[in-house]
């Protein structure tokens, strides 16, 4: 194999007496004889003579390395697997040049090129694999696509004889993600470090919460509609804000402080028991498929996303900040539910079909919605 440090073309002016000139080409080497910017003839391995008339004709001798050579590829976030994670690939090509003319001639930058194409296949190829297919089978997946698509080598004027990954890893920042949700370095920075301090300084667990509106005696007190619960939660949460210290668990208006902080300390008076909006009987819900947890679609329009004003909020990199929305819909009696990406930067699914952005799919009992990398089942 070739020494890559050894330049894959070399351009010779040959000496000549008399306009005569003998030229010795070494094996593994193919020759161009080029006269006045033409392509001449092609010259084998071995000894060979030209003529040129002095001062009129300029004559050039282009050897082009044809044993197989190695080229190294590097990649620093180029590509995006299929589970959106971002992916760098390190490999070596052992590489041959099958068409010294197009290569010498035709090409300004034959190892640019090269490189480009091997870069292309491979933005293919990661795309079609998740982050599990390429920890465990990576290097050999990747490795026969690209000896399997060696056509478009072929017509560079390269053929692939081998190719080696020597790594795949997954680095830490999400650049492309930020730039597909249109964030700057500054607010995706500003946006973690907010998500930080409130998961820091809250009493709830960090899983997937929904935001629910509390109403005292049956009218709201913040102007915000009441959002109806099955009967279970409602027997749950009813509960008496006299003073004490509550329960773990009991819920609150949103935006609002704990009642019992705000009375004076000598006048703290009995108050009426919290009460949840009744329930209409058409509430649907999400069940997350691995943790069992219930979320019921209490709000029109019901928001899903990682912004903290949706009444389902995901803290999940995959997830957008607006990501989707299901809308409730009174269709002669029937109530139906609608599903709506509203522009996520990595889809939502129904049942493993990927949604077109905002427009709406309508939900069916049993149906499977994937939100970046969380399941839930709807039900009715």
């Amino acid at each position: 194999m070739s020494n890559s440090s050894s330049p894959l073309i070399q351009t010779l002016t040959p000496e000549r007496w008399a306009g005569w000139s003998m030229d010795f080409i070494n094996a593994g080497y193919a020759g161009l004889l080029v006269k006045n910017g033409q392509l001449v003839r092609k010259l084998e391995p071995g000894r060979h003579f030209s003529f040129a008339l002095p001062w009129i004709e300029q004559c050039q001798l282009i050897l082009v390395d044809s044993k197989v050579r190695n080229l190294e590829v590097r990649s620093q976030g180029d590509f995006l697997s299929q589970d959106q994670f971002l992916v760098n690939i390190s490999l070596n090509v052992m590489y041959q040049v099958i068409d010294s003319k197009r290569v010498a001639l035709e090409l300004s930058d034959p190892l640019a090129t090269l490189t480009s194409a091997v870069k292309d296949c491979l933005g293919v190829v990661v795309g079609q694999l998740r982050v599990d297919q390429l920890t465990n089978q990576g290097r050999v997946l990747i490795r026969q696509y690209l000896l399997e698509n060696i056509d478009t080598f072929y017509l560079l004027g390269f053929n692939l004889d081998d190719v080696r990954v020597s790594d795949i890893n997954f680095p830490q920042s999400r650049g492309i993600i930020r730039q597909v949700e249109g964030m700057s370095a500054r607010q995706e920075a500003e946006h973690e470090a907010a998500l930080k301090a409130q998961i820091a300084g809250s009493t709830h667990p960090v899983a997937p919460i929904q935001q629910v509106n509390i109403v005292s005696g049956g009218a709201g007190q913040t102007g915000e509609a009441a959002l109806p619960l099955p009967d279970a939660a409602l027997e749950q949460t009813a509960v008496l804000l006299q003073g004490q210290s509550f329960p773990q668990g009991q819920l609150f208006s949103r935006g609002q402080p704990s009642p019992a902080a705000n009375l004076p300390a000598a006048k703290k008076q009995p108050l009426p028991a919290t009460m949840l909006a009744p329930n209409d009987g058409a509430i649907a819900r999400l069940i997350h498929v691995t943790s069992g947890q219930v979320i019921p679609l209490s709000a029109n329009t019901f928001t899903i996303g990682r912004e903290h004003s949706s009444s389902l909020v995901l803290d999940d990199p995959l997830c957008s900040r607006n990501h989707a929305q299901i809308v409730r819909q009174n269709n002669e009696g029937a109530i139906l539910y609608q599903l709506i990406d509203t522009g996520s930067s990595n889809g939502t699914f129904i049942d493993g079909q990927r949604l077109v952005a905002h427009q709406p799919r309508w939900l069916m009992s049993g149906n499977v919605v994937k939100i970046g990398s969380q399941e839930w089942s709807f039900e009715t």
